[in-house]
């Protein structure tokens, strides 16, 4: 027998843990617990997890885990990088060509009733061109092949790399780290060519968003898609542009998001169990 909490699940996580191996028991307190799931806005360490030996996220991302100190005190840990990651992948393309199409100023004039065809070349609507993937994890080598299938010319930016300033699109899906925390901060922002789009669907304190609107509303940036903040939930109010999108850290969401987390965790209890290598261990 082996005792498994849920500790702290969002609320559009939705669905049970269905599927767990035999012999797991569910329970309500993680200091009871030798499984413990959590989304990302549970911080663990040790000491809130004294009979653990296996912490799971439900997330791609991993900065709230203090894996280092858990590691030490013999509780592995692991991530669910797949859960999402064909929805963050759409949602950034979705936002990405939204962006360097202009559909955004198209749909204003639409509502004003303009049938503006003459004047097209006012719009500057662009091609994806030369993109750049910030963080080559799961979710960073999707988007990279999703977007080289359309025609972009891809640069992969790695950890501890320059981000190019001759790209007409920077995407953000590197993981949250002390090195990559305002990691397009305002001088990189200035940096980039004028009229590039910036999209982030990866982790809030990896961009300075107000830094990245202030270009946007001075023209320098062409758009700002943005779906994940420094600070949650977020004022989305201030943010009113035609060339930005904003959402509610809502990228990673689809209908099967319950199911996928259920079966990455049981699949994770049933390696633990069996004795295996835990999959996608930090």
């Amino acid at each position: 027998m082996i005792h498994l909490c849920r500790w702290g699940r969002a609320d559009y996580e939705q669905g049970s843990l269905d599927g767990l191996p035999a012999g797991t028991v569910l329970v309500d307190d993680p200091a009871d617990a030798e499984i413990v799931v959590v989304p990302s806005s549970r911080r663990v360490s040790p000491a809130n997890v004294p009979r653990a030996r296996l912490v799971i996220t439900t997330t791609s991302g991993y900065e709230h885990l203090d894996v280092a100190a858990l590691r030490a005190a013999g509780v592995r840990c692991s991530r669910l990088p797949l859960v999402r990651c064909d929805a963050v992948v759409e949602s950034t393309l979705g936002m990405i060509l939204a962006l360097t199409r202009r559909l955004g100023p198209f749909r204003e004039a639409g509502h004003q009733g303009l049938w503006d065809r003459a004047n097209l070349h006012r719009y500057d609507a662009r091609l994806l061109g030369r993109v750049a993937v910030v963080g080559m994890g799961v979710i960073g080598c999707k988007m990279a092949h999703v977007l080289r299938a359309l025609g972009a010319e891809v640069v992969e930016v790695r950890s501890g790399q320059a981000i190019p300033s001759d790209v007409g699109v920077v995407t953000l899906h590197a993981s949250l780290t002390h090195a990559s925390r305002d990691l397009v901060s305002a001088e990189v922002i200035a940096s980039f060519a004028p009229g590039c789009v910036v999209v982030n669907t990866a982790r809030g304190k990896l961009l300075d968003v107000g830094a990245a609107y202030a270009a946007l509303q001075s023209g320098h940036l062409g758009g700002l898609g943005v779906d994940v903040f420094p600070e949650e939930p977020a004022p989305l109010e201030r943010y009113v542009h035609p060339q930005m999108i904003v959402t509610p850290h809502a990228a990673g969401w689809h209908p099967r998001l319950g199911a996928n987390i259920a079966e990455g965790v049981a699949e994770a209890v049933g390696a633990l169990l069996a004795g295996e290598p835990v999959p996608w261990s930090l």
